[in-house]
């Protein structure tokens, strides 16, 4: 199993590394792709990846720390992927969050659009974040028809799942689907092609099922690909089998 979103370079993972990689791997998840949310963040996760062969990451400008971005970080964000260091596999996180306070939605699309267009000139996969704007978002993605990825956390209708893999991008599906009461997400992803969906924890966020208000661990990967298996109708060897297809695709992981 890969999984897809993790952020490995936050609490409690900083402590001991190693034992969690343990885990992790005890637990089937072979990979992890961890994405940075902010300039200060990518030494930290190149690190990691240069410390373990098990992760891979992402440098990018998440909409959620965005009173911490500068516009000078956008010619960093060049500088840090001409360089093509090591275990470097994606621009992201980045996206677009109208939910936040003081969203400044220009800004944010602004911001988001200089990502998009050096993701474009590196040739790399995207890792998006979306939240209270999949308009907006897919819009700016019809100006960067050759800009593939994964929409991460998907939570949306069947039909915002479609327009998303209309574009070439895949969908990341976590702990939400393994709760009940998650209807709207458990019936779109029970229809949506599992040739496009990737498996996720984003760890420490986003708690399984029977594990609330505990930081989320990578090593509950297969809970999540047991829920989407139930839902699919097929065993849980087809949808780790997909899936991590999926992922070393849109990744280009040597695995």
């Amino acid at each position: 199993m890969i999984d897809s979103h993790c952020h490995f370079d936050f609490p409690p993972f900083t402590e001991s590394p190693e034992t969690w990689i343990e885990r992790s791997l005890a637990a089937g998840v072979r990979q992890l792709i961890v994405p940075a949310v902010s300039t200060e963040n990518w030494e930290r996760v190149a690190t990691l990846a240069e410390a373990f062969p098990e992760i891979s990451y992402a440098v990018g400008l998440h909409p959620v720390w965005m009173s911490s971005h500068e516009d000078a970080d956008i010619q960093k964000l060049d500088t840090f992927l001409a360089d093509a260091p090591k275990g470097l596999v994606a621009v992201g996180e980045c996206g677009l969050d109208f939910a936040i306070e003081n969203a400044d939605p220009e800004r944010q699309i602004r911001l988001l659009t200089e990502q998009l267009k050096l993701a474009e000139k590196y040739q790399l996969p995207v890792i998006l974040h979306s939240r209270k704007a999949h308009n907006e978002l897919l819009q700016l993605l019809n100006d960067f028809p050759k800009v593939k990825g994964i929409l991460h956390a998907f939570s949306g209708s069947e039909q915002i799942g479609r327009e998303y893999i209309k574009r070439g991008f895949l969908l990341g599906i976590g702990g939400t689907i393994t709760y009940q009461r998650a209807n709207k997400t458990r019936n779109a992803v029970r229809n949506l092609p599992l040739s496009n969906l990737v498996l996720e924890t984003d760890a420490p966020d986003m708690p399984v099922y029977g594990y609330q208000g505990e930081p989320n661990l990578p090593e509950r990967l297969p809970l999540i690909a047991q829920a989407l298996a139930s839902l699919k109708g097929v065993n849980i060897e087809k949808v780790i089998h997909v899936t991590t297809q999926n992922s070393t695709a849109c990744f280009a992981l040597n695995v």
